[in-house]
């Protein structure tokens, strides 16, 4: 019978990510600002808990960039030097663990991507910031961005947000097995106090 019970406890499973607005935000805001134009980013935040570990993100102060959100941004391609190919993706890495990161986007109008926790969350994009979100409370340490038009793939984003995970490192949800477990627990405790009652 333990072994039944071992078997069906299984291990507690973990919540999937899931898309939040900015308004579920309230720890750490870049704006990229602070940085010269067309100055890599690379570990300038690493004070902030955040390096950029995979691909180039450059702070872009065009007047493109001004117009749609109002400051510099950062993107992924120099638009001083339009001969240079874009990356692909850009791979954020942070420090300890985070139960949310968002920034405002906008790229050429093929869907962004954000990278969280192996799954592959889509978002609307154009050439309007839109804002993208993305919570895993049970905690992640890299999100990588990228568009699914990979022929034009360049991005720019603006005010980058990010929580981080509290003590306890987020939440679990329980699987089936595990309430099961808890059911077989109740109806035997309930037929051995049946059977005493029985037996009197």
């Amino acid at each position: 019978m333990a072994a039944l019970l071992l078997a069906l406890s299984g291990s507690p499973a973990h919540a999937a990510p899931v898309s939040v607005t900015a308004s579920a935000f309230s720890g750490t805001l870049i704006d990229f600002n602070s940085l010269p134009d067309r100055s890599a980013v690379g570990s300038q935040f690493a004070a902030q808990g955040v390096t950029v570990t995979g691909g180039s993100l450059i702070t872009n102060n065009s007047s493109v960039l001004q117009a749609a959100f109002g400051s510099q941004g950062a993107s992924n391609f120099d638009y001083g030097a339009p001969a240079t190919p874009s990356w692909l993706s850009i791979t954020f890495t942070f420090a300890d663990p985070i139960i949310r990161v968002g920034m405002d986007q906008l790229s050429n109008g093929s869907e962004f991507i954000l990278d969280v926790s192996q799954e592959e969350m889509l978002f609307d994009s154009g050439n309007t910031p839109r804002f993208v979100g993305v919570e895993d409370l049970d905690g992640f340490t890299q999100v990588t961005l990228r568009l699914t038009k990979e022929n034009d793939p360049r991005f720019s984003i603006d005010n980058l947000r990010f929580d981080f995970a509290g003590s306890g490192g987020g939440n679990t949800v329980p699987e089936p097995g595990a309430l099961a477990l808890v059911g077989l627990a109740l109806a035997g405790a309930t037929a051995a106090r049946w059977r005493r009652r029985s037996a009197v």
